[in-house]
């Protein structure tokens, strides 16, 4: 009865977190390599297409709404399509294309759905956090580190670092460079920074994230706003 207990307890609200964004991680596999399938399936129809739409997401949308290329409303697509030289393919052949792409947009909502909810849950369970990072972003530091107590309790220097083990072990093992950085290189602070400049603005940016998992953790005020700024 204890050990039942237990691990109830143990499925906190940052459980679930690390399973959604594992999921979305999936999600975004499949639909890469569905889109590639459909790019090339569809090009047999209209192979202009694929080098002017490069949305994959746009791409799928038009051959579900609209089919038959000369069909095509959009100006820029029509005038390609009176001239292409992809084949002629019969109702049955684009009904099952549209078919597929339907079920490619299905996964695109799946995913929105789950992203709004990480947001929703981490506005919850770690506001600091989410503020700081964003929801995606914090979602992989709570995911990396294996639960939002984990994060907590981990060293600025090791938040820095998270997703960059690899990178660390060459490093100590004398083969490469010491990464300056690990997944939190997503956020936009860093990537629109000068590559001399990202070492240190990820060591302060590091610092702020550890600071906020503790807060959040330990159940304190809101203050991610003047995190922030």
């Amino acid at each position: 009865e204890y050990s039942r207990l237990l691990i109830k307890k143990s499925v906190g609200r940052d459980s679930l977190i690390i399973q959604a964004i594992n999921a979305i991680d999936e999600l975004d596999k499949s639909i890469n390599i569905h889109i590639e399938r459909l790019r090339e399936w569809y090009g047999l129809h209209f192979p202009e297409m694929d080098r002017l739409v490069k949305n994959h997401e746009k791409f799928a949308n038009i051959v579900a709404e609209f089919g038959f290329r000369d069909k095509i409303e959009r100006e820029d697509l029509r005038k390609v399509a009176e001239e292409s030289a992809g084949a002629d393919l019969g109702k049955e052949d684009i009904a099952v294309i549209q078919s597929f792409a339907n079920a490619i947009l299905g996964l695109y909502e799946i995913r929105d759905e789950i992203e709004r909810y990480v947001d929703r849950t981490l506005k919850e369970i770690a506001p600091n956090l989410r503020a700081i990072a964003g929801s995606i972003l914090a979602a992989r530091l709570i995911s990396l580190a294996g639960g939002l107590d984990k994060l907590a309790k981990m060293p600025s220097s090791t938040v820095q670092l998270l997703g960059a083990e690899k990178a660390l072990f060459r490093y100590l093992s004398g083969k490469g460079k010491s990464p300056k950085h690990g997944i939190i290189y997503i956020h936009p602070y860093i990537q629109k920074a000068p590559p001399k400049l990202r070492g240190k603005i990820s060591r302060l940016l590091a610092s702020k994230l550890s600071i906020a998992a503790k807060i959040d953790y330990y159940g304190g005020e809101f203050i991610g706003d003047k995190m922030r700024k």
